[in-house]
Protein backbone atom coordinates (compact mmCIF):
# COMPACT_ATOMS: atom_id res chain seq x y z
CA UNK A 1 0.00 0.00 0.00
CA UNK A 2 1.44 3.12 -1.18
CA UNK A 3 0.53 6.77 -1.52
CA UNK A 4 -0.70 9.49 -4.14
CA UNK A 5 2.44 11.10 -5.55
CA UNK A 6 0.19 14.64 -6.04
CA UNK A 7 2.59 15.98 -8.66
CA UNK A 8 2.33 13.37 -10.81
CA UNK A 9 -0.32 10.65 -10.02
CA UNK A 10 -4.19 11.93 -10.62
CA UNK A 11 -6.20 8.38 -10.78
CA UNK A 12 -5.41 5.06 -10.09
CA UNK A 13 -7.42 2.26 -11.30
CA UNK A 14 -7.15 -1.59 -10.25
CA UNK A 15 -9.10 -4.65 -11.01
CA UNK A 16 -9.72 -6.71 -7.63
CA UNK A 17 -9.48 -10.40 -7.58
CA UNK A 18 -12.80 -11.37 -9.10
CA UNK A 19 -12.60 -9.01 -11.43
CA UNK A 20 -9.40 -10.65 -13.06
CA UNK A 21 -10.78 -13.69 -12.82
CA UNK A 22 -13.79 -12.47 -14.84
CA UNK A 23 -11.42 -10.52 -17.61
CA UNK A 24 -9.25 -14.39 -17.39
CA UNK A 25 -12.67 -16.06 -19.06
CA UNK A 26 -14.20 -13.42 -21.35
CA UNK A 27 -17.11 -12.04 -18.22
CA UNK A 28 -15.60 -9.07 -17.33
CA UNK A 29 -18.14 -6.46 -18.56
CA UNK A 30 -18.33 -3.33 -16.62
CA UNK A 31 -21.74 -1.34 -16.80
CA UNK A 32 -21.36 1.17 -14.11
CA UNK A 33 -19.54 3.25 -11.39
CA UNK A 34 -20.09 4.13 -7.62
CA UNK A 35 -18.57 6.95 -5.47
CA UNK A 36 -17.21 6.37 -2.00
CA UNK A 37 -15.64 8.88 0.66
CA UNK A 38 -15.24 6.24 3.35
CA UNK A 39 -11.63 7.32 3.34
CA UNK A 40 -12.40 11.20 4.00
CA UNK A 41 -12.82 13.38 7.19
CA UNK A 42 -15.59 16.04 6.72
CA UNK A 43 -15.59 17.08 10.45
CA UNK A 44 -11.80 17.10 12.10
CA UNK A 45 -14.18 17.91 15.41
CA UNK A 46 -14.90 14.26 15.54
CA UNK A 47 -11.02 13.12 15.58
CA UNK A 48 -9.68 15.33 18.16
CA UNK A 49 -12.74 17.33 19.71
CA UNK A 50 -10.95 20.73 17.82
CA UNK A 51 -13.43 23.26 15.90
CA UNK A 52 -11.95 23.87 12.65
CA UNK A 53 -13.15 26.88 10.29
CA UNK A 54 -15.17 26.02 7.36
CA UNK A 55 -12.92 27.52 4.82
CA UNK A 56 -10.29 25.31 6.08
CA UNK A 57 -11.55 22.20 5.14
CA UNK A 58 -11.41 22.05 1.61
CA UNK A 59 -7.95 22.50 1.69
CA UNK A 60 -7.32 20.42 4.62
CA UNK A 61 -9.14 17.10 1.99
CA UNK A 62 -7.98 17.67 -1.27
CA UNK A 63 -4.28 19.37 -0.59
CA UNK A 64 -2.98 18.54 2.92
CA UNK A 65 -4.37 15.00 4.02
CA UNK A 66 -2.03 12.13 1.74
CA UNK A 67 -4.48 9.80 -0.17
CA UNK A 68 -3.69 6.21 -0.20
CA UNK A 69 -3.65 4.38 -3.62
CA UNK A 70 -6.65 1.77 -4.43
CA UNK A 71 -6.99 -1.10 -2.11
CA UNK A 72 -8.54 -3.90 -4.41
CA UNK A 73 -8.17 -6.77 -2.00
CA UNK A 74 -10.05 -7.29 1.18
CA UNK A 75 -8.79 -10.47 2.54
CA UNK A 76 -5.62 -12.97 3.06
CA UNK A 77 -4.43 -14.98 0.52
CA UNK A 78 -4.79 -18.16 2.22
CA UNK A 79 -8.93 -16.78 3.01
CA UNK A 80 -9.00 -16.87 -1.14
CA UNK A 81 -10.91 -20.31 -2.13
CA UNK A 82 -13.53 -18.85 -4.02
CA UNK A 83 -14.05 -19.90 -7.70
CA UNK A 84 -15.40 -17.90 -10.93
CA UNK A 85 -18.85 -18.50 -9.95
CA UNK A 86 -18.88 -18.48 -6.42
CA UNK A 87 -17.13 -15.49 -5.53
CA UNK A 88 -15.33 -15.08 -2.20
CA UNK A 89 -18.03 -13.60 0.40
CA UNK A 90 -15.17 -11.53 2.36
CA UNK A 91 -14.40 -9.46 -1.22
CA UNK A 92 -17.79 -9.55 -2.79
CA UNK A 93 -19.74 -8.14 0.19
CA UNK A 94 -18.09 -6.79 2.97
CA UNK A 95 -15.46 -4.81 1.07
CA UNK A 96 -16.45 -1.13 -0.75
CA UNK A 97 -19.89 -1.30 1.10
CA UNK A 98 -20.25 2.22 2.06
CA UNK A 99 -21.25 3.35 -1.11
CA UNK A 100 -22.79 6.86 -1.27
CA UNK A 101 -26.26 7.14 -1.86
CA UNK A 102 -29.12 9.13 -3.32
CA UNK A 103 -31.61 11.41 -1.06
CA UNK A 104 -34.37 12.98 -2.33
CA UNK A 105 -33.81 16.45 -3.65
CA UNK A 106 -36.41 18.10 -1.99
CA UNK A 107 -36.03 17.18 1.00
CA UNK A 108 -33.22 17.66 4.27
CA UNK A 109 -33.77 14.41 6.15
CA UNK A 110 -31.89 11.22 5.47
CA UNK A 111 -33.45 8.46 3.52
CA UNK A 112 -34.53 5.89 6.57
CA UNK A 113 -35.99 2.51 6.55
CA UNK A 114 -40.59 2.27 7.61
CA UNK A 115 -40.44 -1.69 8.17
CA UNK A 116 -44.27 -2.88 9.56
CA UNK A 117 -45.54 -6.10 10.37
CA UNK A 118 -48.73 -7.29 10.02
CA UNK A 119 -51.15 -9.98 10.58
CA UNK A 120 -53.29 -11.61 13.63
CA UNK A 121 -50.76 -12.84 16.17
CA UNK A 122 -48.41 -11.33 13.96
CA UNK A 123 -44.49 -11.36 13.43
CA UNK A 124 -42.82 -8.69 16.25
CA UNK A 125 -39.75 -6.28 15.84
CA UNK A 126 -37.82 -7.40 19.07
CA UNK A 127 -34.58 -5.21 18.57
CA UNK A 128 -33.05 -3.21 15.45
CA UNK A 129 -29.17 -2.03 15.41
CA UNK A 130 -27.41 0.09 12.51
CA UNK A 131 -24.60 -1.78 11.88
CA UNK A 132 -23.60 -5.47 11.06
CA UNK A 133 -21.18 -7.24 12.76
CA UNK A 134 -19.30 -10.40 11.80
CA UNK A 135 -16.18 -12.06 11.60
CA UNK A 136 -15.23 -9.74 7.91
CA UNK A 137 -15.59 -6.61 10.71
CA UNK A 138 -18.31 -4.21 11.23
CA UNK A 139 -20.76 -2.87 8.36
CA UNK A 140 -23.55 -0.41 8.49
CA UNK A 141 -25.78 -2.09 7.78
CA UNK A 142 -29.21 -2.14 9.70
CA UNK A 143 -30.63 -4.85 11.25
CA UNK A 144 -33.82 -5.60 12.35
CA UNK A 145 -34.70 -8.85 14.92
CA UNK A 146 -37.80 -10.61 14.52
CA UNK A 147 -39.87 -12.80 16.86
CA UNK A 148 -42.28 -15.38 15.20
CA UNK A 149 -44.21 -17.07 16.87
CA UNK A 150 -45.23 -20.79 15.19
CA UNK A 151 -48.65 -22.72 16.45
CA UNK A 152 -47.30 -26.60 17.62
CA UNK A 153 -49.16 -29.75 18.55
CA UNK A 154 -48.20 -33.14 19.79
CA UNK A 155 -49.67 -35.68 17.31
CA UNK A 156 -49.05 -39.31 16.80
CA UNK A 157 -48.26 -41.37 13.69
CA UNK A 158 -51.51 -43.82 14.53
CA UNK A 159 -53.70 -40.64 14.28
CA UNK A 160 -56.13 -40.40 11.17
CA UNK A 161 -56.10 -36.52 11.50
CA UNK A 162 -54.12 -33.89 12.66
CA UNK A 163 -55.10 -31.46 16.00
CA UNK A 164 -53.71 -28.56 13.57
CA UNK A 165 -53.21 -27.77 10.33
CA UNK A 166 -49.85 -29.37 9.86
CA UNK A 167 -46.91 -28.91 6.84
CA UNK A 168 -44.55 -32.31 7.01
CA UNK A 169 -41.82 -30.10 5.97
CA UNK A 170 -41.62 -28.14 9.46
CA UNK A 171 -42.53 -31.35 12.03
CA UNK A 172 -40.33 -33.21 13.69
CA UNK A 173 -38.53 -36.56 13.63
CA UNK A 174 -40.88 -39.62 15.22
CA UNK A 175 -39.89 -40.50 18.67
CA UNK A 176 -39.73 -44.26 19.46
CA UNK A 177 -43.41 -44.43 20.68
CA UNK A 178 -44.79 -42.58 17.33
CA UNK A 179 -45.02 -39.81 18.99
CA UNK A 180 -43.91 -35.84 17.18
CA UNK A 181 -44.69 -32.43 17.62
CA UNK A 182 -46.51 -30.72 14.12
CA UNK A 183 -46.07 -27.61 12.93
CA UNK A 184 -48.45 -25.19 11.45
CA UNK A 185 -47.57 -23.05 8.54
CA UNK A 186 -47.88 -19.14 8.80
CA UNK A 187 -47.50 -16.26 6.54
CA UNK A 188 -44.87 -13.02 7.45
CA UNK A 189 -46.25 -10.33 5.55
CA UNK A 190 -44.35 -6.78 6.28
CA UNK A 191 -44.58 -3.49 4.50
CA UNK A 192 -41.12 -2.41 3.54
CA UNK A 193 -40.52 1.67 2.94
CA UNK A 194 -37.98 3.69 2.02
CA UNK A 195 -38.42 7.27 3.20
CA UNK A 196 -36.86 10.44 1.30
CA UNK A 197 -34.99 8.65 -1.18
CA UNK A 198 -35.17 8.91 -4.51
CA UNK A 199 -38.26 6.71 -6.04
CA UNK A 200 -38.50 4.66 -8.55
CA UNK A 201 -40.33 2.25 -10.64
CA UNK A 202 -38.03 -0.77 -8.95
CA UNK A 203 -36.86 0.33 -5.73
CA UNK A 204 -35.63 -2.83 -3.55
CA UNK A 205 -33.35 -5.70 -4.53
CA UNK A 206 -33.87 -9.00 -2.24
CA UNK A 207 -30.82 -10.93 -1.18
CA UNK A 208 -30.82 -13.73 1.13
CA UNK A 209 -28.19 -15.18 3.12
CA UNK A 210 -27.68 -18.41 5.57
CA UNK A 211 -25.98 -17.47 8.65
CA UNK A 212 -24.27 -19.95 10.72
CA UNK A 213 -21.70 -19.44 13.62
CA UNK A 214 -18.73 -21.22 14.60
CA UNK A 215 -17.51 -21.85 18.46
CA UNK A 216 -14.31 -21.66 18.66
CA UNK A 217 -12.60 -22.68 21.67
CA UNK A 218 -9.05 -21.73 23.70
CA UNK A 219 -7.36 -22.88 26.62
CA UNK A 220 -8.85 -19.60 28.60
CA UNK A 221 -11.37 -17.87 25.74
CA UNK A 222 -14.21 -19.17 23.98
CA UNK A 223 -15.85 -16.86 20.64
CA UNK A 224 -18.07 -17.00 18.19
CA UNK A 225 -17.72 -16.66 14.62
CA UNK A 226 -20.15 -15.84 11.57
CA UNK A 227 -20.10 -16.33 8.31
CA UNK A 228 -22.59 -15.89 5.81
CA UNK A 229 -23.61 -17.59 2.14
CA UNK A 230 -25.44 -16.33 -0.15
CA UNK A 231 -29.12 -18.40 -1.54
CA UNK A 232 -30.09 -18.35 -4.67
CA UNK A 233 -33.49 -17.78 -6.52
CA UNK A 234 -34.62 -20.26 -8.95
CA UNK A 235 -34.62 -18.35 -12.33
CA UNK A 236 -37.71 -17.72 -13.66
CA UNK A 237 -38.90 -18.10 -17.71
CA UNK A 238 -38.21 -14.76 -19.40
CA UNK A 239 -41.10 -13.67 -20.95
CA UNK A 240 -39.11 -12.09 -24.18
CA UNK A 241 -37.03 -14.77 -26.01
CA UNK A 242 -35.17 -13.51 -29.57
CA UNK A 243 -37.39 -10.71 -29.50
CA UNK A 244 -40.58 -12.60 -29.01
CA UNK A 245 -43.51 -12.32 -26.50
CA UNK A 246 -44.63 -15.37 -24.90
CA UNK A 247 -47.72 -15.67 -23.73
CA UNK A 248 -47.28 -18.68 -21.19
CA UNK A 249 -43.12 -19.10 -20.52
CA UNK A 250 -42.71 -22.96 -19.66
CA UNK A 251 -41.49 -23.50 -16.22
CA UNK A 252 -38.03 -24.10 -15.26
CA UNK A 253 -37.85 -27.10 -13.24
CA UNK A 254 -35.17 -26.59 -10.15
CA UNK A 255 -33.68 -29.51 -8.69
CA UNK A 256 -33.64 -27.33 -5.09
CA UNK A 257 -31.39 -27.77 -2.89
CA UNK A 258 -30.00 -25.93 0.41
CA UNK A 259 -28.29 -23.56 -1.95
CA UNK A 260 -31.71 -22.10 -3.08
CA UNK A 261 -33.86 -19.97 -1.23
CA UNK A 262 -36.94 -21.98 -1.58
CA UNK A 263 -35.26 -24.56 -0.23
CA UNK A 264 -36.30 -22.69 3.03
CA UNK A 265 -39.03 -20.79 2.02
CA UNK A 266 -41.02 -18.67 -0.32
CA UNK A 267 -40.74 -15.12 -0.62
CA UNK A 268 -43.92 -13.13 -2.54
CA UNK A 269 -43.44 -9.39 -3.53
CA UNK A 270 -46.65 -7.13 -4.75
CA UNK A 271 -48.62 -8.26 -7.07
CA UNK A 272 -47.35 -12.14 -6.31
CA UNK A 273 -49.19 -12.10 -2.55
CA UNK A 274 -52.92 -12.98 -2.97
CA UNK A 275 -55.64 -10.20 -2.36
CA UNK A 276 -56.87 -12.09 0.99
CA UNK A 277 -53.14 -11.57 2.60
CA UNK A 278 -52.78 -8.00 1.41
CA UNK A 279 -56.50 -6.59 3.23
CA UNK A 280 -54.30 -6.59 6.36
CA UNK A 281 -52.36 -4.00 5.35
CA UNK A 282 -53.53 -0.62 7.31
CA UNK A 283 -50.57 1.69 6.19
CA UNK A 284 -51.53 2.67 2.65
CA UNK A 285 -48.27 3.83 0.26
CA UNK A 286 -49.03 7.54 -1.08
CA UNK A 287 -48.84 7.96 -4.78
CA UNK A 288 -45.47 8.96 -5.68
CA UNK A 289 -43.67 10.50 -9.13
CA UNK A 290 -45.20 9.35 -12.16
CA UNK A 291 -45.74 6.07 -10.75
CA UNK A 292 -48.98 4.87 -9.06
CA UNK A 293 -49.14 1.65 -7.10
CA UNK A 294 -51.17 -1.09 -9.10
CA UNK A 295 -52.70 -2.22 -5.84
CA UNK A 296 -53.06 1.20 -3.96
CA UNK A 297 -56.16 -0.49 -2.14
CA UNK A 298 -53.89 -3.17 -0.65
CA UNK A 299 -50.27 -3.06 0.17
CA UNK A 300 -47.71 -2.72 -2.66
CA UNK A 301 -44.81 -1.15 -2.43
CA UNK A 302 -42.80 -1.26 -5.65
CA UNK A 303 -45.64 -2.75 -7.93
CA UNK A 304 -46.25 0.63 -10.29
CA UNK A 305 -47.72 1.43 -13.46
CA UNK A 306 -46.83 4.60 -15.80
CA UNK A 307 -49.66 7.19 -15.55
CA UNK A 308 -51.05 7.50 -19.16
CA UNK A 309 -50.48 11.44 -19.62
CA UNK A 310 -52.98 11.41 -22.40
CA UNK A 311 -56.04 9.84 -20.69
CA UNK A 312 -57.03 12.83 -19.17
CA UNK A 313 -60.59 14.35 -20.54
CA UNK A 314 -59.71 18.10 -22.15
CA UNK A 315 -62.92 20.50 -22.81
CA UNK A 316 -63.66 21.25 -26.58
CA UNK A 317 -63.00 24.89 -24.97
CA UNK A 318 -59.66 24.27 -23.22
CA UNK A 319 -59.39 27.97 -22.39
CA UNK A 320 -61.53 31.45 -22.62
CA UNK A 321 -61.46 33.39 -26.23
CA UNK A 322 -60.17 36.52 -24.84
CA UNK A 323 -57.14 34.35 -22.87
CA UNK A 324 -56.35 32.41 -26.27
CA UNK A 325 -54.36 35.28 -27.87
Amino acid sequence: MTFFNPKEEVIDIELTPEGKKALSVGRFKPSYYLFFDDNVLYDAASADDTAEHQNNIEPRIQEETPTMKTLYSFSEASEKKSTISEPNTHDKYFSLASVLGTSELSSEKFPRWDIRMFGADGPTINKSAEFMTSSFGTTRIPQVDVDVKFKTAISYESLDYSPIKEDPNLSSTTQADGSYICVEPRTILMQVLEKYSVFEKENFDIEVFLKETESLQNVDTSSEIDSYTQLFFKKDMPRVVEGILIDEPAEICHDLDSTYVEYYFDIFVDKEISEGIREVVTNKPKTQSRYISDMEDSVSTSGFEILDIYSQVVPDDACPVDECT
